[in-house]
């Protein structure tokens, strides 16, 4: 009887792709579709808001829980329960007939988006060569756009067509599809590369994971936001649904090819510091909000564009940094990073919402701009304290700082 064969790192990366992007689909489905769904069930953008948090807000709270969890069971185990949870969560959200079921739904995309960025981070760690890891990061960080261009081109090529609800009946297909790729490769608890080979962790040191956690955080609350609501944006300001939907698949068509174009770059430059990178493409996507806040029709998609190409095109470089540093606890690094990411994905929308309800697009852009500054500087903050705490540890007779790589700290050299 012959037995399924793990995939090669080619079907690894493509398995890690569709799960993260799986994992965030329904909120962005919600986000592309507001027009339609906020016409069927009744509701505003406060309670638009209220639903992409929930999925943010249930990965921020379960992420470190389920990256141990992966941590134990191994990467393809991981992505098939991601698959399974999000499968039900597009089916409740495709059907629901209230804002309750649609909340609920959420809830459980929330734990498949949990599991799915500790699952695919694992899976990438272990069998991706560390000379390609941040292509293969800049790669697998295309599943938000990813997200987001299928649900641009979900509003004019289905909504308008057959309806909203259809257009979650896809995602439904591709999780199914996962769920069974990654059940039959499923092998069963990744062991730690060992020997010669195996990657050097460093490991990073928790005050400084903490604070690119809290940054990360930040500047998802802000890029999120944008996520959910800019085609509803654009269609207040003017444009047609289905124009602001070719918009929303345009932008993340440019993020997604940036990410990829800037993991190549970490595997050429590998000297240069990702963090100080993730901080510079902050601050010029702060143009963007300001363009999309103040700006005319031809301004708005200018600023939709450069919002995109630098104010969302950093998650890649901040997985490859953490991953890159903790390779043999990935999903247990990664829980942490994830904690702050989903949680500032969460907040940014619920605010951003309720402050449009309150006021106005403009006046919610404008803030978003200044969340977004604040995320650079927590970044820079950030890499100053992994430099302080890996050469005070380097230091003789220095006492071992603690880390996350789950097998004590490996501090020697200078922060990147």
């Amino acid at each position: 009887m012959t037995t399924a064969q793990p995939p090669r790192a080619g079907g690894t990366l493509l398995q890690a792709v569709t799960v993260t992007t799986l994992g965030v689909l329904p909120a962005f489905l919600v986000g592309a579709l507001a027009v339609q769904i906020r016409a069927d069930l009744g509701i505003g953008p406060a309670e638009m808001g209220i639903a992409a948090a929930t999925l943010f807000a249930v990965s921020g709270v379960a992420a470190r829980r389920l990256g141990r969890l992966v941590q134990r069971i191994g990467a393809s185990k991981g992505m098939v329960a991601s698959a399974v949870l999000a499968a039900i969560a597009l089916t409740g959200a495709g059907l629901a007939p209230t804002f309750g079921v649609l909340i609920a739904a959420l809830v459980v995309g929330g734990l498949a988006n949990g599991l799915a960025q500790p699952a695919a981070n694992l899976g990438i760690s272990r069998a991706v060569d560390p000379g390609r890891l941040g292509l293969a990061f800049g790669i697998k960080q295309c599943s938000i756009p990813a997200a987001g261009l299928i649900g641009g081109l979900a509003v004019p090529g289905i909504a308008l067509i057959l309806g909203w609800r259809y257009a979650f009946a896809l995602g439904v297909v591709l999780a199914v599809g996962l769920a069974l790729w990654a059940g039959l490769t499923a092998q069963g608890p990744d062991r730690p590369t060992t020997g010669p080979a195996a990657p050097a962790d460093r490991g990073t040191p928790r005050r400084g994971l903490v604070l690119l956690a809290i940054g990360a955080g930040l500047a998802a609350a802000a890029a999120t936001s944008m996520g959910v609501f800019l085609v509803d944006s654009a269609v207040e300001s003017g444009m047609s649904p289905s124009a602001a939907g070719y918009l929303f698949a345009g932008a993340a068509l440019l993020g997604l090819s940036i990410r990829i174009v800037l993991g190549a770059a970490m595997d050429r430059y590998p000297h240069r510091s990702p963090y100080v990178l993730v901080a510079n493409l902050l601050t010029i996507g702060v143009g963007g909000y300001l363009l999309l806040a103040f700006g005319s029709s031809a301004a708005f998609i200018c600023g939709a564009l450069l919002t995109y190409a630098a104010g969302w095109s950093w998650p890649g470089l901040v997985h490859f940094a953490v991953v890159r540093d903790n390779r043999q606890g990935a999903a247990s690094a990664t829980g942490v990073l994830q904690t702050g990411l989903s949680l500032g994905a969460a907040a940014g929308p619920l605010l951003f919402g309720f402050l449009v309800a309150a006021t106005s697009y403009r006046v919610g852009w404008l803030t978003a701009a200044v969340v977004a500054l604040l995320a650079a500087a927590t970044f820079r903050l950030g890499r100053r304290s992994i430099r302080a705490a890996r050469s005070a540890a380097a230091a003789p007779d220095a006492t071992p700082l603690p880390s996350t790589n789950g097998g004590g700290p490996s501090m020697k050299g200078k922060s990147r």
